[in-house]
């Protein structure tokens, strides 16, 4: 029997949509009688099931027995190769991973923080609610009871667009609000890679001088003119104090998904792409004082950029993470047994021209490995809180022989 196997399925009746979900699972099982295979259980649900979330474990732990569940519901669903959203669906894993080997927590059943328990913590899943307050601080906390700092998941529930109210989640039994997940002990080894599948306008820049959201000036000239430089905008409109008359010279066809600049710490090493940074939108212009205004606080010394996304920049930095992993899993001998990817709510269809067509991309590079995740309105990978991003991460184990 396969140790990761997964499901996927849409129908407006829950039920029924959990039967086709365990006869795929069942289909997989070697054995001709129906048994789980496995004690860890992933499940996700779109919007439209959300409130069914907690009937939805009753009935797979019924199925499934055995097992510990962990999961929530979210904008979309993803598994292998295709994508749910709008539409009444789940997708599930199950997992064979010794039961000393991960650890389910919660609010109700936090991660301790000694010593004793950080030897046994490498790695968590994590689902955030929206509303749960200094959620960045939270994730560095939970980054420390691990050995490594890696975490991977994602902020949970529905559309970015509406009120974050609690949402449904699972870690051993029906939850909402505050911070959720699995935690992994050593022995389960991963492999993880974040994309961002932004395009930079021009080169580098540094931030001179910044205020709250406001960055004032960058490589010691106004913020606003640099930004301006950057777009090729032309020089009359570049000079003008009129809001409206610059904002008409924009270059449309280039900002089609956003104006965006990418922040990151100087001291931060440097990754591919766009791997170090942490994109987030320009939301204002000041033309009197010659500022911008960003949804970050960014820091006097940090490195910036200009960037929008695109849909060939996204699948090209998708395609590039699938190879370094497909490299690395080569060069250490290594298996794919399944693996999780949690993207941003404007990735998807949404900027890669057709449903399903990111998750295809994976599998094309990647193989049709078992996998399953969601769409987040904010990505985690490592103690950060991303957007804009897939997080893809791989469970591993060495090949024999």
């Amino acid at each position: 029997m396969p140790r990761f196997r997964h499901a996927h399925a849409t129908h407006p009746d829950w039920r029924v949509a959990v039967d086709l979900a365990c006869a795929q699972l069942q289909a997989q099982a070697v054995q001709p009688a129906f048994s789980s295979g496995g004690t860890l259980g992933i499940v996700y649900v779109t919007e439209a099931l959300a409130g069914r979330l907690g009937q939805i474990h009753e009935a797979l732990a019924a199925r499934l027995p055995g097992m510990r569940w962990v999961g929530a519901a979210a904008h979309g669903v993803c598994a292998t190769g295709t994508e749910y959203v709008d539409v009444p669906a789940l997708a599930v894993m199950v997992c064979a991973i010794p039961d000393e080997d991960f650890r389910v927590f919660s609010g109700r059943a936090p991660l301790p923080g000694d010593e004793a328990a950080l030897a046994s913590i490498e790695s968590a899943l994590v689902h955030a609610d929206p509303a749960t307050p200094d959620l960045a601080d939270l994730l560095v906390d939970l980054s420390l009871r691990t050995r490594s700092g890696r975490l991977f998941g994602g902020v949970i529930g529905g559309d970015a667009g509406e009120e974050p109210v609690p949402a449904p989640q699972v870690a051993g039994e029906p939850m909402a609000g505050g911070v959720s997940g699995v935690a992994f002990g050593p022995r389960v080894a991963l492999r993880s890679r974040v994309t961002q599948g932004c395009a930079p306008l021009a080169g580098e820049h540094v931030v001179s001088a910044c205020e709250s959201h406001y960055i004032r000036s960058l490589d010691g000239r106004p913020a606003l003119d640099v930004m301006l430089d950057d777009l090729d905008v032309p020089a009359d409109a570049r000079a003008s104090r009129d809001g409206d008359e610059i904002l008409r010279a924009l270059p449309a066809e280039r900002l089609a998904h956003g104006l965006m600049i990418g922040l990151a710490p100087a001291d931060a090493p440097r990754g591919f792409g766009f791997g170090d940074y942490l994109v987030r939108n320009v939301v204002g212009i000041d033309p009197a004082n010659r500022l911008l205004a960003v949804s970050a606080r960014p820091q006097p010394g940090d490195r910036a950029v200009f960037c929008t996304r695109d849909r060939d920049a996204a699948r090209s930095d998708l395609i590039r993470i699938c190879t370094e992993l497909r490299d690395e899993l080569e060069t250490e001998s290594l298996n794919v047994l399944g693996a999780h990817y949690v993207s941003c709510v404007g990735r998807g269809g949404h900027l890669f021209g057709a449903p399903g067509a990111e998750l295809q991309i994976i599998a094309h590079n990647l193989g049709e490995i078992p996998l399953v995740g969601f769409f987040a309105n904010g990505e985690i990978a490592g103690e950060r809180l991303y957007g804009y991003t897939g997080v893809l991460t791989l469970f591993v184990e060495a090949r024999e022989g």
